[in-house]
């Protein structure tokens, strides 16, 4: 047989025999079940961490002068967003204010941080505080606007609030990038993370058909090449079977609960041919990865080896997701051409491209300069495979051993 035909048989019978498996269901619910507990327990997590990062600070002051601050709270307040200023408790002054600031510090049911004590014109705060930290200043900014509108007050003066004519635009170049920036590093991170998840299939399964001795029966029968290339393109079939139910999981997930700020930016590209980019470019990385894989897994003859040799391989991988996120906004530069370039990091900077520039010819050149490179990784790993593992080297250097044996 041919190395098409070859490679599509061996591919046909991988891919049968792992997605017709009972363990493939717990496969794809596995993610799903960690997903869904992990954004679970991430929210509840998250408001916990809000709750007590949540600062008090008592006052001790009368109600008039307790009513100015907790007015100049409120005006301030929605400008710090989700960075809520800390929150306010009244403390009816007593005869001797520093056994008082002591006390409310030291009740541990309160949670209180600091006690400010005195007048507006010499306040006096006192706590487990910087001087330059988020709550000294905070408290600067409400007493400064308590004594500002009480003075104001005494005066005569009405102060309004400052109307500001808003003139909102569709974008600009500044916002487009720096959103933009957004949806490429979710696109890198979205590649690697189901690269890395799913290309350890191809591990295991090598290991366990060399232990069975089902390898050298296939090595028999078929071509070495057309054997990589066949367990090479079924797991990345079996791969996508499973992206596909997870991003219709996603999709479904997003029409019930759709995000509250309207999900990503749209891409350079648009989001049609960004998704297609998305696929086209994880299916390199997963090949590309999946063939070095290969290679390392038919040198192993244990599946401790396997761990100790896929372990600088996926040291390396997390270095260069890190290169490619450096490219990420300057895709011009040396680093992200040389990102770009560079075969094992190119699908991830590629993405990253894709949602920022709407250029469509690099992406062409790029899918071939991956594909040129994922030949050339199966080529080197099947000739380990056939020099270390099968013991089989080229006629000629058959020959040239026997003549110097002779």
């Amino acid at each position: 047989m041919g190395l098409v035909q070859s490679a599509y048989v061996i591919a046909r019978r991988d891919f049968t025999a792992t997605v017709f498996s009972k363990t493939f269901l717990l496969f794809l619910a596995g993610p799903l079940l960690v997903i869904g507990i992990s954004i679970l327990f991430g929210n509840l997590s998250e408001q916990m961490a809000r709750d007590d990062l949540q600062s008090t600070v008592a006052v001790i002051a009368p109600q008039d002068a307790f009513k100015s601050l907790a007015e100049a709270h409120e005006r301030i307040g929605p400008a710090f967003g989700e960075r809520k200023l800390p929150e306010l408790v009244r403390a009816e002054p007593g005869p001797d204010v520093d056994a008082q600031v002591r006390h409310l510090l030291a009740s541990g049911d309160k949670r209180i941080v600091a006690v400010l004590s005195g007048d507006l014109s010499t306040p006096r705060l006192t706590g487990s505080i910087n001087e330059d930290g988020a709550v000294r200043r905070q408290m600067g900014l409400i007493i400064e606007d308590a004594r500002t509108h009480r003075a104001l007050a005494r005066a005569g003066i009405a102060q309004h609030p400052v109307e500001i004519r808003t003139t909102k635009v569709g974008d600009s170049a500044g916002s487009r990038a720096s959103l933009r920036a957004i949806t490429a590093r979710m696109g890198q991170l979205l590649l690697f993370m189901l690269t890395i998840l799913l290309a350890g299939m191809l591990l295991s399964n090598l290991i366990e058909e060399k232990s069975n001795k089902i390898i050298e029966v296939l090595a028999a029968a078929l071509p070495i090449d057309a054997i990589f290339l066949g367990k090479l393109f079924a797991m990345l079939a079996v791969s996508l079977v499973g992206v596909m139910v997870w991003a219709s999981a996603a999709f479904l997930g997003l029409v019930l609960l759709p995000p509250a700020d309207g999900g990503l930016p749209a891409p350079a590209v648009g989001w049609p041919l960004f998704v297609i980019l998305v696929f086209v470019y994880y299916a390199a990385n997963y090949l590309l990865l999946g063939a070095l894989f290969l290679g390392i897994g038919s040198q192993a003859s244990s599946v401790r080896e396997v761990q100790t040799l896929s372990m600088p391989v996926t040291i390396g991988q997390v270095l260069i997701f890190m290169l490619a996120s450096f490219a990420v906004g300057p895709f011009n530069s040396p680093i992200g051409i040389g990102a770009a370039i560079f075969p094992f990091s190119s699908p991830l900077a590629m993405v990253a491209r894709a949602a920022q520039t709407p250029e469509l010819w690099p992406h062409l050149a790029a899918t071939l300069w991956q594909a040129l490179w994922v030949w050339l990784t199966i080529k080197v790993s099947a000739g380990l495979f056939r020099r270390n593992v099968l013991k089989s080297g080229s006629p000629a250097r058959k020959s040239g051993r026997r003549k110097a044996r002779i």
